[in-house]
């Protein structure tokens, strides 16, 4: 059950988006370019970014979906099941603990960012460039995790599952319909 009534039937965001395929034609495709395109951060770097803001926002839907995606990547389930306890990650690379710390900071206070939070991370060797990728995956999430609260969406394991499966194989240009495409 959903909170918008001609959204009962809705299993999970990517009904939202298929019910105004122009409207959301745009944030889909920046989603793609934010999640899958070039980056020095991988794929799995990214998800982990927004798996990590999910649980902040205590987003249950979207961590579960994160997390499944996480999972259908290759990462493993230990890796995965660690990442509600914050940027302390066995498995994980250093540079992506500090940029953990750092979404977790632009999520809970982000006007509390300031130029000494850039340079702490430029002087740990990460580049502008991954800066400004981390703060995309960490500004979309919480819009999509404030989309997800607000309709009302749960998921379960299942759902998690097939989405997951989904996205690690087909990315997020599959939720384009393709009506809007064109």
């Amino acid at each position: 059950m959903t909170n918008l009534s001609y959204s009962r039937n809705f299993k999970g965001i990517a009904d939202v988006f298929l019910r105004s395929p122009k409207y959301y034609k745009p944030l889909l495709e920046f989603f793609e370019n934010v999640m899958l395109g070039e980056s020095e951060l991988s794929k799995a770097d990214r998800e982990i970014i927004a798996t990590h803001v999910s649980h902040i926002n205590d987003c249950h839907f979207c961590v579960g979906a994160h997390s499944a995606t996480l999972t259908a990547m290759g990462i493993d389930e230990a890796t995965v099941a660690t990442l509600e306890k914050g940027p302390d990650i066995s498995g994980i690379s250093k540079n992506l603990k500090y940029l953990l710390v750092f979404a977790g900071k632009l999520t809970r206070t982000p006007a509390e960012i300031t130029i000494a939070d850039i340079d702490y991370l430029k002087d740990k060797g990460i580049s502008e460039q991954t800066i400004e990728d981390t703060i995309n995956v960490v500004s979309l999430l919480n819009y999509l995790n404030r989309i997800v609260d607000a309709f009302g969406f749960e998921g379960n394991d299942n759902y998690f599952e097939i989405v997951g499966n989904s996205l690690a194989k087909n990315g997020y240009a599959a939720l384009i319909p393709q009506t809007a495409a064109a």
